[in-house]
């Protein structure tokens, strides 16, 4: 079989085959996110893009009054939204955070895919709409170079990210140039924008001289150090987060992959090239072949439901799992547009689903241990607990906090809750606390272990 038609009969079998080419370590199980982050971007622009604000041949849109368009735009299309449940428009896109400790191996996944001239949705002709447009993200940033500032006239100013880099794929190799950003007293906006364009690409903040307002269809992949990405920012919950360990093992095959990688031979050398430009032109034909054809609806089979109803998915994370399904149904090598996206569970989307949730749980375990650092040694209402983890990660919902509470807090035997005695007026409430009986004296004994036995 040929290069193209290897890479037709399946996309994620021919990156796994690029991958394993390039002895790349500890990315086997991740790389599929990536995939169905595309096809989740790519459905996503075609089911909100009917209404573009950067549209040249919008009446909306006027060049010559000196609008921003992006010309040639490959996502643009003239179809009405077809996936609206609850009668809203929801948005698919999946954002990935890769954390681990420096010298885990984030950067390879970024650089894999969006590096310039070398990444697989790289494409020469990418500025300014031509074929699927990627951005390394600078390592410095502000609020008004990443979502826009107005002058004096009102007009927006300069070219900030956001809105240049609507419907491609944003990544940054350290995400602390984005948090790092929003805690500067000039940037105090950055994160409010930053959750609101993640969850629905909406940017719109009232100025003096006028307003910035418009919306935004990119995608961030992006990579951290764990303690330098902040649970209370409210961003966690935006992200697919992957966590990336570093052991002595996976050091000693980062050696080995780098000695192979130096002796490979140039006939695999021009082999990976070979793939590399069949994947690329894989992405952008399906693309531009979904727009001209998008589908008309999405039919969910019984058995991808009867996987997200499974008890150890959390009912906040189904709406995640879909999303990694259409990313997938829309990845997959026969594309058959004009009618319902039919998603349904084969062995290897399953086995995508499993690893994902894999990779879940260890987040939620890390969760678990940020909490636990956060506030040890510390005492703090039940009320004000709740709060805070609806922030960190809940993504506000705090019925759902008191729930990731129970299920994950109670059982611990250093957290503990008691009810403290009345010395006035007013209901006490219920007081947590974070860290063993015995090195709180201020909480009498007999009050501990009410809970936790």
């Amino acid at each position: 079989m040929g290069l193209r038609g290897f890479i037709s009969v399946n996309v994620f079998k021919a990156v796994h085959d690029f991958v394993k080419g390039n002895h790349f370590v500890d990315v086997d199980d991740k790389i599929d996110v990536f995939i169905c982050s595309i096809g989740a971007h790519l459905f996503n622009s075609l089911n909100k893009c009917s209404r573009c604000d950067f549209d040249p041949d919008s009446p909306m849109v006027d060049e010559d009054e000196g609008d921003f368009v992006i010309e040639n735009c490959m996502l643009r299309h003239n179809n009405p939204p077809f996936y609206t449940p609850l009668s809203q428009l929801p948005d698919t896109r999946i954002h990935i955070m890769l954390r681990g400790a420096k010298g885990s191996g984030k950067s390879v996944l970024l650089n894999m895919f969006l590096a310039e001239r070398t990444g697989l949705l790289y494409y020469q002709d990418s500025d300014l709409g031509e074929g699927v447009r990627t951005m390394m993200g600078p390592n410095s940033i502000t609020e008004a170079g990443m979502f826009g500032s107005v002058n004096e006239e009102g007009d927006i100013m300069g070219r900030p990210i956001a809105r240049e880099m609507c419907g491609g794929f944003l990544g940054f190799e350290e995400f602390s140039s984005m948090s790092d950003a929003a805690k500067k007293d000039h940037s105090l906006d950055m994160k409010n924008q930053l959750l609101t364009s993640l969850d629905n690409g909406r940017v719109q903040k009232a100025m003096r001289a006028g307003w910035v307002r418009y919306t935004t269809r990119y995608t961030i992949w992006a990579g951290t150090q764990p303690a330098r990405f902040e649970l209370d920012s409210g961003l966690d919950r935006r992200f697919f987060i992957i966590d990336i360990e570093m052991t002595p093992e996976k050091e000693r095959l980062f050696k080995e992959a780098q000695h192979a990688q130096a002796n490979m031979p140039v006939e695999e050398r021009a082999r990976l090239a070979n793939i590399t430009i069949a994947i690329r032109t894989w992405i952008r034909n399906r693309m531009e072949e979904a727009v001209r054809n998008p589908p008309t609806g999405i039919i969910f089979d019984d058995d991808v439901a009867e996987w997200i109803d499974r008890p150890d998915v959390r009912s906040f994370e189904a709406d995640l799992f879909r999303r990694i399904c259409i990313g997938y149904a829309m990845m997959q090598p026969e594309y058959h547009g004009g009618g319902p996206l039919i998603v349904s569970l084969n062995e290897e989307l399953e086995q995508i689903l499993n690893d994902t949730l894999l990779m879940r749980r260890r987040v939620m375990d890390a969760d678990l241990e940020l909490v636990r650092t956060t506030y040890w040694m510390s005492e703090l209402t039940r009320s004000t607990l709740v709060s805070n983890i609806a922030k960190m990660i809940t993504s506000g919902d705090y019925q759902m906090a008191k729930v990731w509470i129970e299920d994950n807090l109670v059982p611990q035997k250093w957290y503990h809750e008691y009810v403290p005695e009345k010395t006035g007026r007013g209901r006490k409430g219920v007081s947590c606390v974070f860290g063993p009986p015995n090195n709180v004296s201020k909480i009498k004994k007999e009050s501990w272990g009410n809970r936790n036995g």
